[in-house]
């Protein structure tokens, strides 16, 4: 559909454009022909087409354009000399291939300011360098019409270059594994910071795994360093079907692409320490808290490795896995407001043990909400200990109401609970726990999340659970 339009666009155009010629000529005609200013005027139709229309439109316009003007002397009755026409034919010929050329080359231009702005959003917008490198790999193919793409990084011990995207490869060429430095002089070569062509890797001995190229297609190979400043840890590949020769500009382009590939596992790598330091503060303050009372010693880790299996059972998104595994671990966080008598007190607490420990979700709230980066934890820190039928703290909240990772830590919680006790009530074996989460279903946790939990642990054989099925329940998140 899109060629149809695009045909009739050009079409009308051209259609326009010789209109356009004639309206000149006739200008130029009353104006005394070609000792008239009006002449000129065929520059413009001469531009328009070229721009339209590509080298085709404009060469054909502008030799119209020469044949129209060879016309106007008639007025005098003397027709134009021969070389007068040539000349003019050469003029507009020239002008009007020069217009297209450069046209064509400030579009090449404006497209490769346009991908190279796309990667870049997308370093910045996302700190996951998995999407972004995918997006790198998958640019690279299209700019320059290349059969496929990768990247490769190196390990830790910089011995071997593991895939980290790829776009346009099959399964079966990825399933070679990883490429040993010491097999690989090509890789050898771009960890050195150097680019390297190779024609035909099939016959070129610095490939190491011609034989898999061959079957996959693969003719011609650029391999770009990916480096930030001196520090080199991976390459860019691009692959060909054809023997090819990289232009000045493809070069040009995927050295940018590899740039900011560099720059996106940089940031990302600096992310995910930030994250390793945070991750281990949030450790040592659950230790901490469970320090206090030494039968919620490894609570917070089982509860958040019970809430994880839910949650993978659920298939739920990896930005919803990762907030579920922090908000696990910090959800008793607020029992570190706590005395050591409220915490260790045994049988029914007393009005002011059981307003303080009702206190502790909001508690927590107050120590976490100053850290920016936990603000997608405090629904399900504040509310995990809400009850689908609205007898739960601190809100009251009832049913699909109560956040969906607050429900599913409600029943991570619930099911260590049961098993490890508190003081004065001994714990139960996990097959009588099971049984306790079923019966607590509807009332205190959400009845949906209970056969996909049970599922998830084996307890329950996925055949079972008639319409209880992994999918997330509906609700606020």
């Amino acid at each position: 559909m899109k060629g149809i339009w695009r045909h009739r666009a050009a079409a009308l155009i051209g259609v326009a454009v010789g209109s356009l010629l004639i309206l000149v000529t006739w200008v130029a005609y009353l104006d005394g022909g070609t000792a008239g200013s009006f002449v000129h005027f065929y520059y413009i139709p001469i531009v328009l087409a070229s721009y339209f229309l590509g080298d085709l439109g404009g060469i054909v316009t502008a030799f119209g354009a020469a044949l129209l003007a060879a016309l106007l002397p008639l007025r005098e009755g003397t027709p134009q000399p021969v070389k007068d026409i040539l000349i003019r034919g050469t003029l507009f010929y020239f002008i009007g291939l020069m217009t297209s050329r450069l046209f064509a080359l400030l579009e090449e231009r404006r497209a490769d300011a346009a991908s190279l702005l796309e990667v870049s959003r997308s370093v910045n917008a996302s700190l996951r360098v998995s999407e972004v490198l995918r997006i790198i790999t998958e640019t690279a193919v299209k700019i320059t019409a290349a059969k496929a793409s990768s990247i490769r990084l190196l390990s830790d011990k910089r011995d071997e270059l593991t895939a980290a995207a790829s776009y346009g490869l099959s399964l079966d060429y990825l399933a070679k594994g990883p490429v040993r430095l010491s097999d690989s002089p090509l890789d050898q070569e771009a960890i050195g910071g150097r680019s390297v062509v190779i024609l035909d890797v099939t016959q070129d001995p610095r490939f190491h795994y011609r034989a898999e190229a061959k079957t996959e297609g693969i003719v011609s190979l650029l391999t770009l360093p990916l480096q930030r400043g001196e520090d080199v840890f991976g390459v860019l590949r691009v692959y060909s079907d054809t023997r090819h020769h990289w232009s000045g500009r493809e070069r040009r382009l995927l050295r940018a692409f590899a740039e900011q590939a560099a720059l996106a596992i940089h940031n990302a790598r600096l992310h995910e320490d930030l994250r390793r330091n945070y991750w281990e503060t949030v450790n040592a303050l659950a230790r901490a808290i469970e320090a206090k009372d030494p039968h919620t010693l490894g609570h917070s880790e089982r509860v958040t490795d019970y809430a994880l299996q839910l949650g993978r059972a659920m298939k739920l998104a990896a930005d919803k896995m990762e907030i579920l595994r922090f908000a696990a671990t910090l959800h008793d966080i607020g029992k570190i407001g706590l005395s050591d008598r409220s915490l260790s007190r045994v049988g029914h607490l007393d009005m002011t043990d059981e307003v303080l420990v009702r206190m502790h979700p909001l508690i927590g709230i107050s120590i976490l909400q100053p850290i920016e980066f936990l603000a997608p934890v405090l629904p399900p820190v504040r509310y995990h200990h809400e009850r689908w039928d609205g007898g739960g703290y601190p809100e009251g909240l009832a049913g699909e109401d109560i956040p969906l990772l607050a429900r599913i830590l409600a029943v991570a919680n619930l099911y260590d609970n049961l098993q490890t006790g508190s003081p004065g009530r001994t714990g139960i074996s996990p097959q009588e726990a099971t049984q306790a989460l079923r019966k607590a279903a509807g009332k205190e946790i959400d009845p949906d999340l209970v056969p996909v939990f049970l599922r998830a642990l084996g307890y329950e054989s996925q055949t079972k659970g008639g319409p209880h099925s992994a999918k997330p329940p509906p609700g606020p998140d």
